[in-house]
C-alpha cells in the first residue's frame, strides 16, 4: 500500500525528519514545523482527525492531515507525483464521514499542489491563513517587559494541572470549552522535540499562572515555531501575551535559531494583531482551496 494510516511508533521519525528537511531546504510545499506537527498529533483518536503518509519501505516521501475538513498535504520535492494518492486519499476519508466539502491550505507560491487541486475540480476560496516570522539576527533581542507583580518563569512537570487549568482557560470560549486535558498534555510532553525550558509562562507573585507559550526548537532549519500560546481571560490586556513573544524570542536567540515563525488565520485577527506588534511579519500566505464531495 503506498499510502497508509500513520503509525506512530512506525513513523514518527521519519514523518518529522521529512517536514524538518523541507523546511529546511525552503520547498514551496513546506508548511509544517516538526514542532506544530508534534503538537496537531495530540489529537490522534480523535473522530475526524487522521493523518496518512506515503511511503516506500521505511521512508517516508509525503503526508496528508485531515482534521474535520481542514487539510494539509505535502510531499518532498523529489517526489511530488505523490500529491495526487494523497489527495485521493484524503478525500475518500472524508467522504466516508461525511463531510460535505474539504479545504486543503496551498501556500502562495507552491504551484505543484495548486495545480493538482485544481485539476481535481478544488477552486479558491475566501479563507487564507499567514505565516509570520521574525528574523533573528546578530545582537539578542530586547528584554521581555513585565508589568510590576508579575514574573517569567518555565513549565515544570509539577506546573502540570496548573498549566493544564490555564490552557483551558485561555482557549475555552462561550458555549465551547477547551477540550485540552492531562491526557492530551502527556501526550505532547512525551513528544521527541518537547522540552520545559521552551515553555515561558507568565506567573504572579503568588505563584498564578497568567499567559504562557510552548515553542518547537527544529536545529535541521534553524527555526522554532510558536505553538501554542494563550492568556487567561484575568490577566488580558496587560501585556502578558508580548512579553511571552519576546522571551520565546531571546530564548530561541540563545538557541542559534534564524527564525521564530507562527502560523495564522484570517479568522483570528486578535493573534495577528499581537505577533505584528511583537516584531513578526508576514513571509507566506496560504490560500484555502475548496472542493465540494456532494452526496
Amino acid at each position: 500500500m503506498r499510502v497508509r494510516p500513520f503509525d506512530r511508533d512506525r513513523d514518527l521519525a521519519a514523518v518529522l525528519g521529512l517536514v524538518s528537511r523541507m523546511r529546511a531546504r525552503g520547498d514551496p510545499g513546506a508548511i509544517f514545523h516538526p514542532g506544530g506537527l508534534q503538537w496537531w498529533l495530540r489529537r490522534l483518536g480523535r473522530t475526524g482527525f487522521e493523518i496518512a503518509v506515503r511511503s516506500e519501505g521505511d521512508d517516508v516521501l509525503g503526508l496528508a492531515l485531515r482534521d474535520g475538513c481542514d487539510v494539509i498535504v505535502q510531499a518532498d520535492s523529489a517526489h511530488l507525483a505523490d500529491l495526487v494518492e494523497l489527495l485521493e486519499w484524503v478525500e475518500s476519508r472524508a467522504r466516508e464521514t461525511h463531510e460535505p466539502e474539504i479545504f486543503v491550505s496551498i501556500a502562495e507560491d507552491d504551484d505543484a499542489l495548486r495545480g493538482v487541486a485544481l485539476s481535481r475540480k478544488y477552486q479558491p476560496s475566501e479563507r487564507y491563513g499567514y505565516e509570520l516570522v521574525y528574523e533573528l539576527a546578530a545582537e539578542p533581542p530586547s528584554a521581555s517587559l513585565l508589568p510590576a507583580g508579575f514574573e517569567m518563569i518555565s513549565l515544570t512537570p509539577a506546573l502540570t494541572d496548573a498549566y493544564v487549568e490555564l490552557h483551558r482557560a485561555a482557549w475555552s470560549r462561550p458555549n465551547a470549552p477547551s477540550t485540552y486535558d492531562r491526557r492530551q498534555h502527556d501526550l505532547v510532553t512525551a513528544m521527541p522535540d518537547f522540552r520545559y525550558d521552551l515553555v515561558p509562562i507568565v506567573a504572579t507573585s503568588l505563584g498564578t499562572l497568567g499567559a504562557y507559550c510552548m515553542s518547537w526548537w527544529d536545529p535541521r532549519s534553524s527555526a522554532v515555531e510558536i505553538e501554542p500560546l494563550g492568556t487567561h481571560p484575568d490577566f488580558r490586556r496587560k501585556g502578558l501575551a508580548t512579553a511571552i513573544v519576546h522571551e520565546v524570542l531571546r530564548r530561541s536567540w540563545a538557541l542559534g535559531a534564524k527564525y521564530v515563525l507562527v502560523w495564522g488565520t484570517s479568522g483570528n485577527p486578535e493573534a495577528k494583531a499581537l505577533y505584528l506588534s511583537a516584531g513578526l511579519r508576514i513571509r507566506r500566505v496560504l490560500r484555502d482551496h475548496r472542493l465540494a464531495l456532494g452526496s
